[in-house]
């Protein structure tokens, strides 16, 4: 019997689609045949914008490649069809792409090994690269990875607290290397001045950024650029470092502004706010992320893009369930912006037209 499922959007009109060899396809016609999904709401997927596979919690050793896999089979089965992968000290989130079939994971872009400057990142965890090497060092990681490099952008030095790794001009070289291969870069940045640093050198994700100004903003959406600010891991670090320590000064500072309307501000400008868990809570947990964003002044509607259309919009993918796309959805009882908690509650996991 053939398949119709109705896809009744929060941000668009309602659909009805068939799936052929894993795509959506027009509805078949003839003979009546079971409508699902009709009191449903359907999203595209989830989107956990900074993942990272290769671990279970903050603990910067070699990846685990089979807890790797699990993962990202229990990202899949949460709603998430689409995982963007920070990098690591290695390729595992790579390796686990080759090894898992595509119906089993999310559709996955991964940084491979993160780069940093001498002694600007944990002891042995990055690549550490000199001034003069970053062109090479970014083509490498760029081939070794799925669509992204990592960047360090800044690591808190004894007496100065966080300084920038990489110079303006150094980042402007990493992007027009990436770019050339048609990768992307993001960059790890907790200090003042490093995000007005990567916004105007083209960088392409903002990770953390806590202090992006408003001309970073406005100079970001002019160009649809990717934020992700990984509120439940800032404040995870926040508590690690304790509020009264000069680091935790820093995040206190950071995280108020964020909650001073820096979120409102991007959305209005045009950055693609995207939800991302940082090992805060693994990917499958990325609708509890989606859910901070809206304490920290996201609106409703804002929250679920923040972790559904933004993604795949930023990384040029179809969230419209347009004919000859993947047949991916994630469905729910009741319409997410009208509850931002029926996120972490999927009725319905559809992947490459198979339901989980």
């Amino acid at each position: 019997m053939s398949l119709r499922i109705a896809l009744r959007s929060p941000f668009g009109d309602r659909v009805v689609r068939g799936v052929s060899e894993g795509r959506w396809a027009e509805a078949p016609t003839g003979a009546p045949s079971p409508l699902l999904g009709d009191d449903l709401w359907a999203l595209p997927g989830l989107v956990d914008g900074h993942a990272h596979l290769a671990a279970e919690e903050l603990d910067y050793q070699p990846g685990d490649f089979d807890g790797a896999m699990e993962r990202a089979r229990a990202a899949l089965a949460a709603g998430v069809t689409l995982l963007l992968d920070k990098g690591w000290t290695d390729d595992v989130t790579v390796r686990v792409i080759d090894a898992l079939p595509a119906g089993e994971r999310p559709e996955i872009e991964a940084a491979a090994r993160v780069l940093s400057a001498p002694d600007g990142y944990f002891p042995g965890f990055a690549r550490e690269v000199e001034p003069g090497d970053i062109e090479q060092a970014v083509a490498d990681e760029a081939s070794a990875g799925a669509g992204w490099v990592k960047l360090i952008g800044d690591w808190p030095r004894k007496g100065l607290g966080p300084v920038a790794n990489f110079s303006e001009s150094e980042l402007r070289r990493a992007v027009k290397v990436a770019e050339s291969v048609g990768a992307k870069v993001a960059i790890h940045t907790m200090a003042r001045d490093v995000p007005s640093m990567a916004v105007a050198a083209g960088v392409h994700s903002i990770e953390h950024g806590m202090f992006l100004t408003e001309g970073d903003i406005a100079a970001l959406g002019e160009r649809g650029g990717m934020w992700v600010p990984t509120l439940r891991r800032n404040e995870a670090t926040l508590a690690q470092l304790g509020a009264e320590s000069s680091g935790g000064r820093l995040f206190l500072e950071g995280l108020a502004r964020i909650e001073d309307g820096l979120l409102p501000m991007a959305v209005e400008a045009g950055v693609r706010v995207l939800a991302g868990t940082d090992l805060a809570g693994s990917p499958a947990d990325v609708a509890a992320e989606a859910k901070r964003l809206g304490e920290y002044g996201l609106g409703s509607s804002d929250v679920v893009a923040a972790v559904s259309v933004n993604g795949f919009v930023a990384t040029d993918r179809d969230h419209d369930f347009s004919i000859g796309s993947a047949a991916d959805a994630v469905l729910f009882a009741a319409n997410p912006i009208d509850d931002v908690e029926v996120l972490a509650h999927p009725a319905h996991v559809m992947r490459r037209g198979r339901m989980l």
